[in-house]
């Protein structure tokens, strides 16, 4: 009998979470509270455990953007200094060819002249002849005059060609010292074969046209091939000259200051403030080894070369910091749990 009233009181007893709800909830809220606490040092860990400054904080080819945007059209601008010379040059030649053409004719009219004068036999028969004379030697010049004007443009001959195309070469050699100054000894080298072809089409056309509308646009189709070709070449190979403005370089170290804040930012959550001035000593190296290469004209490929060495030892340099915080944390851990610092080094 006493062991089915244990029985029943058993079975009527309610559980202990139902008679007392809020010792319970107390223990729930606890252990929670216990799994998020223990999920945001988990999650520090890990986040302590990445790298904060993987590369530098400029990116390689930020440089790129200061670079001139407008196309080189030395090449073209040079053809078109030699086509001007060779119109000159023609031009020239046509008038020292009409110049003496008109000798010729008053040298004739004055011979014609003479000879009508010794022969008159009398002052009438002699205005007679001079005025016949006058008259065909008029019309002759008239006749001439307007050719000339008629002939605005002559077809450059073959030795002319040839003297323009010599030009042309020459200048060459000028352009090249002056590619090497701009975009270095390799894009120079490169650059040689463009400037031959050049030369050598221009010639083509020159001996080829018969017009001077052809003239133009052929020789406008040789500047622009010729311009294209460098373009390509120049961007393969340039490695062209670089010096930035003040603005420029305040820009640049702006942009600078501004993603080693957002590293500041990383380091405050996971480290505190005290980690924040830590930082900026190191920053500040970064920042002034930065500044006094973008005050400075030299190559694109040194520019990037410095700036990149400069970010790496940033970049080093945070994360030896970064690693030293995380062995304090490890120790400071460590003493809490009464570990001895030995083993916590371990």
């Amino acid at each position: 009998m006493g062991l089915l009233f244990c029985l029943c009181v058993c079975a009527c007893t309610p559980p202990e979470d139902e008679v007392h709800p809020k010792r319970r909830s107390a223990r729930a809220d606890n252990l929670q509270r216990y799994m998020n606490k223990a999920q945001h040092h988990r999650a520090l860990a890990q986040a302590r455990a990445k790298p904060l400054v993987e590369r530098p904080l400029l990116p390689g080819d930020v440089l790129q953007a200061f670079l001139p945007q407008t196309p080189d059209l030395r090449i073209s601008e040079q053809i078109a200094l030699q086509k001007k010379a060779l119109d000159t040059l023609v031009k020239e030649a046509y008038a020292r060819r009409a110049a003496d053409q008109t000798s010729e004719l008053v040298t004739q009219f004055r011979e014609d002249a003479v000879s009508a004068a010794l022969s008159a036999q009398n002052p009438q028969e002699l205005a007679a002849r001079l005025s016949e004379v006058s008259a065909s030697y008029s019309k002759k010049i008239a006749e001439f005059t307007q050719s000339q004007q008629q002939r605005s443009w002559s077809i450059p001959d073959s030795q002319q060609s040839r003297i323009s195309r010599q030009a042309l070469m020459d200048a060459s050699e000028t352009l090249l010292a002056a590619v090497a100054q701009d975009y270095g000894e390799r894009c120079a080298k490169k650059t040689k074969p463009v400037l031959q072809k050049a030369a050598d089409d221009y010639w083509l056309v020159l001996s080829s046209v018969t017009t001077p509308q052809e003239l133009e646009q052929e020789l406008a189709r040789v500047a622009q091939q010729a311009d294209l070709a460098f373009s390509a070449v120049a961007a393969e190979y340039g490695d062209p000259v670089l010096a930035l403005s003040d603005s420029q370089a305040a820009s640049l170290r702006a942009r600078l200051i501004e993603a080693h804040q957002q590293v500041e930012t990383q380091f405050e959550k996971l480290y505190g403030k005290e980690a924040v001035l830590q930082t900026r000593d190191i920053f500040e190296h970064y920042k002034n080894a930065a500044d006094k290469w973008l005050h400075q004209p030299a190559r694109l490929s040194q520019l990037q070369e410095k700036l990149f060495q400069a970010g790496e030892n940033y970049r080093k340099e945070m994360t030896e910091l970064q690693a030293q915080l995380n062995q304090s944390i490890e120790r400071r851990a460590a003493e809490v749990r009464g570990i001895p610092l030995a083993a916590a080094g371990k």
